[in-house]
């Protein structure tokens, strides 16, 4: 079986969600991402071909099929996610349907929430699909998700549906935190990344490069990278970069020119433009905004 195992399917299947509708509740603590209905869609044989107008995040838990955006068409293989926003006409469901089937779980979200998903950044216009790579996380966070919607009194555990969902969705994005040790492209892809980290000093260090280490051409890396990695090789290098020098900044004095060299950056004028585009302010104001003090 393709996805997350026979686990959730014996344990969650057999029990489906009892409140499925949440935006009727007075929220005590408001959450920003208020759920508007969560609900399973077990052995889903059709496509859904329409435009919503809502904010939508389905959990694809066992199956593959396609999705349709924009001219564009994306492999969907469980486990990952796939996105819906509002006004966009969207085509996707499981191959070779009605014969083969796929299992979901859809969370939805009142339109006016995108923007601040976007501002989250739990989301990213540019990849509305994306892998699950810790499948333990999520079997844990939609078994209490179910919990929760079979709760005697609703409105006493709808902040927690919030929260939940929410944990959901980061936790898609977030790399692997507890399964086994990648093997295969999975660990190639790791190690590759991991020479980056090791390699930021470097202004010439190209993720290509590393993967030509590797053995795999520019065209191999690229794909592979993509099964396993939330952002592309090039913005990968530029966050571990940008995440570097945001240390250096706060836990040393290190003069700014040093701190560009040590993070790839010959030109120090350079290095404080692309700061201030990532991080919103140049690095002397970012250092004094964090800066350890030391007693």
């Amino acid at each position: 079986m393709t996805g997350l195992g026979s686990g959730i399917d014996e344990r969650v299947k057999k029990m489906d969600f009892g409140t499925k509708h949440w935006g009727a509740f007075t929220r005590r603590h408001p959450s920003p991402f208020a759920v508007i209905n969560a609900n399973t869609a077990w052995a889903k044989d059709n496509w859904v071909r329409t435009a919503f107008s809502t904010c939508n995040f389905s959990f694809i838990l066992r199956g593959r099929g396609e999705f349709h955006r924009l001219g564009r068409l994306w492999t969907v293989e469980a486990p990952c996610v796939i996105t819906q926003w509002p006004g966009e006409h969207l085509e996707y469901g499981p191959l070779n349907a009605p014969e083969e089937t796929w299992d979901e779980l859809y969370i939805t979200y009142a339109g006016e929430t995108k923007a601040r998903f976007e501002a989250a950044r739990l989301i990213d216009p540019e990849r509305p699909l994306w892998p699950i790579r810790d499948a333990v996380v999520l079997r844990e966070l939609v078994e209490e998700l179910r919990e929760l919607s079979h709760a005697a009194e609703p409105e006493a555990v709808v902040d927690r549906v919030d929260r939940v969902s929410e944990r959901l969705i980061l936790e898609s994005w977030l790399g692997p935190v507890r399964r086994e040790a990648p093997v295969g492209d999975a660990a190639t892809v790791q190690a590759i990344a991991a020479a980056l980290r090791a390699r930021l000093a470097d202004p010439a260090l190209s993720p290509e490069a590393v993967a030509e280490e590797q053995g795999w051409s520019p065209s191999t890396f690229r794909r592979r990278w993509d099964e396993v990695m939330p952002e592309s090789p090039g913005r990968t290098l530029q966050g571990l970069r940008m995440q570097a020098a945001c240390r250096l900044l706060v836990e040393t004095t290190l003069p700014i020119h040093e701190v560009a060299e040590r993070v790839g950056f010959a030109d120090e004028y350079y290095f404080s433009r692309r700061f201030r585009l990532e991080l919103g302010m140049p690095p002397r104001a970012y250092r004094r905004a964090y800066l350890l003090r030391r007693g």
